[in-house]
Parts: structure tokens; sequence; C-alpha cells
């Protein structure tokens, strides 16, 4: 009867629940380093956001890129204050959306959940760490 109750414990400890998918996307470490000749940045993915990155899925705040009657690829922050055209605290976390199929525009800061891959940016070029694609929005 022992046995079972510490399995039990164990399986607990083992497994935590998942994180806050945004709290997981702030949690990307940046190291910025420039020369004379070069400038990069280095960037640690936290391995609980790599392990979710096949079945992805967050609810944002929807962030036009361009104003188009169908759209494909959009932005979403985790506020509607992060907008990084129009919010005022200034630049948040953004997620870049690529859709499977296009969708009707909706209304900016509307609030929409997606889910799709997540993918890496590995460059040393860019801050972009994130991105998803083929992605739906859920409903």
């Amino acid at each position: 009867m022992r046995v079972p109750s510490l399995f039990a414990a164990f399986c607990l400890v083992a497994a935590p629940a998942f994180a806050n998918p945004w709290e997981l996307i702030t949690g990307i470490e940046y190291a910025e380093t420039e020369t004379e000749t070069e400038w990069k940045v280095e960037k640690t993915i936290p391995e609980a956001l790599r392990a979710q990155a096949e079945a992805f899925e967050i609810t944002g705040f929807y962030v036009p890129v361009e104003a188009q009657p169908y759209v494909s690829q959009f932005l979403i922050v985790p506020d509607p204050e992060d907008c990084p055209f129009c919010g005022s605290n200034g630049y948040g976390p953004t997620l870049e959306v690529h859709l499977s199929e296009p969708m009707e525009d909706i209304p900016e800061a509307t609030e929409v959940k997606v889910r799709g891959t997540l993918n890496f940016d590995e460059s040393t070029e860019t801050y972009r760490a994130v991105f998803l694609t083929d992605a739906e929005v859920a409903q």
C-alpha cells in the first residue's frame, strides 16, 4: 500500500502544471554584445517554453500589422497597453502570429486565443525570439 502513495507523490512533484504562456515568453533572457564591428544578441529560451512548442496555445490582444479585410499575419500582446504602435506602456512582450488560413479582420485590441506551432528564432541579429506558425484562432 505504501508504494502507490509514494508513486503518487512523485508524480505530483515530477509533473508541474503548465505555466502561463506569457510568463514563459517574458522569461526569455537576452544578452546583448557590441564590438567596433559587430552587434549581436544571444537568447536563452526556457525549456518549459520549448516543451510546449508543438501545441502552443495563448490568449492575447489583437494588433493588426496591415489594414486588410482578411489577415493571415498579426501580433498579439498580453495587455492592450503593450501595443507597440498604440499603447501607452512602452514596448512589452509581443508574439507574431502566422495563420494557416486567413481570417476576417477584427477590431484592434480584441481578445483572441490562438494555437499553433511555436518557432524559435535563434538568429543573433534580432531580438525576435519566438513566433507562431500554422496557427488557427481557437473558439
